[in-house]
């Protein structure tokens, strides 16, 4: 059947022509698909680099300083922890595989590999996003019930649920990881060179429960938790500014703590928002390529359409590495214990390196003497 295509083809200068013309946008296409690829493999690079390095940062302060060892920090910790390692083997594991694509190699990744990147990828993930669930209902514990906050959040409680978070996320990578999920890896780190499933169906089925349980349905407990958390704190602040509360020492502590977990609160919104907007694009690409697949224009010639969607999809799963690397950033930004943290972490690292020099100044001049 393909000869006499072929034959058919070559016996027709139109259809030649029309050949000529399609071999020729295809070539295109793939050079720029090429060249976007090795731009994305070094930016990946990157990322992983500077995630690695802010949240072992975030990690290493919250360890040594002991004003932050407290219930609510751990959360942050784990946080941090989920984001290191997108750093440490989701991001590289990504760089790596196109490279392979990029070289148009052969070879295939180990099996065994290839699960290991699947479970790491949806780990990270899953607890990435229960983390700042949890850290949602922490706050509003905090604000809604602050005389009793101490009593409810122990050291011991929150690393029962710490625990928790990540018995569950580990089952969930576990499931991710088997064949019968028929699951490609949230970033796409089953497909390409480790493609492991060809079941489309199944394969959205698995992707549509995934976006449910990991993104949508966390992202609205959290914003409704915010929501309740802003109601509390407005009408505290109505009833301090009208003098409800008193003018005593306790009620002028309480303003200023109240400000204090403001600020804290803010910070976190900030994180969730990073979160949703980096994440928001790849989960929703992926429901509509599952779901709506005439949303790729299959049949395209075009170049500028095809460039369009490629950049699309480079922007799309470039931001949910992003943002593993925007929290410690924005922690060091706009928490303020966590900024007097590392101040006081540096003074100390500048102190011990200044003492050496004094030292030997000292001596110097005793010899000299």
């Amino acid at each position: 059947m393909e000869l006499t295509n072929n034959t058919t083809a070559v016996s027709n200068p139109t259809n030649l022509a029309n050949m000529s013309t399609a071999d020729d946008w295809m070539i295109e296409r793939d050079e720029f698909w090429k060249r976007l690829d090795f731009v994305q493999q070094l930016l990946t690079i990157l990322i992983a680099v500077f995630t690695i390095l802010g949240n072992s940062l975030v990690i290493f302060v919250t360890w040594k300083e002991k004003c932050l060892h407290q219930p609510n920090k751990y959360f942050i910790v784990l946080l941090a922890v989920a984001d290191l390692l997108v750093g440490l083997f989701v991001a590289p594991f990504l760089a790596y595989q196109l490279g392979v694509e990029f070289e148009r190699s052969e070879s295939s990744m180990s099996v065994h590999l290839c699960r290991f990147m699947l479970w790491i990828d949806t780990f990270a993930l899953t607890t990435s996003i229960y983390s700042l669930t949890f850290i949602s209902f922490d706050r509003y514990l905090k604000i809604s019930g602050p005389l009793l906050y101490k009593s409810r959040m122990t050291t011991s409680r929150s690393t029962r649920i710490i625990s928790v978070i990540v018995l569950i996320s580990a089952a969930f990578a576990s499931y991710s990881a088997t064949p019968q999920s028929r699951s490609y890896g949230i970033m796409d780190t089953g497909s390409g060179s480790c493609n492991l499933h060809t079941d489309f169906e199944k394969s959205a089925t698995y992707y549509l429960m995934l976006t449910i349980i990991a993104f949508f349905l966390p992202a609205v407990v959290i914003l409704i938790m915010y929501a309740f958390i802003f109601l509390v704190a407005h009408k505290r602040n109505k009833r301090l500014e009208r003098g409800e509360l008193g003018q005593t020492v306790i009620n002028h502590r309480q303003r200023n703590a109240l400000r204090r977990d403001m600020k804290v609160i803010k910070m976190l919104l900030v994180v969730v928002g990073s979160f949703i907007f980096c994440w928001g694009p790849w989960f929703t690409w992926t429901l509509m390529f599952y779901y709506y697949p005439n949303i790729v224009e299959w049949d395209s010639t075009s170049l500028s359409y095809w460039s369009r969607l490629i950049i699309f999809v480079f922007i799309a799963s470039t931001l949910p590495l992003f943002n593993s690397l925007c929290n410690p950033i924005i922690y060091v930004c706009l928490d303020e214990t966590y900024r007097e943290a590392f101040r006081q972490l540096f003074r100390r690292q500048d102190g011990r390196r200044q003492q050496p020099s004094t030292e030997m100044r000292s001596s110097t001049s005793t010899t000299t003497i």
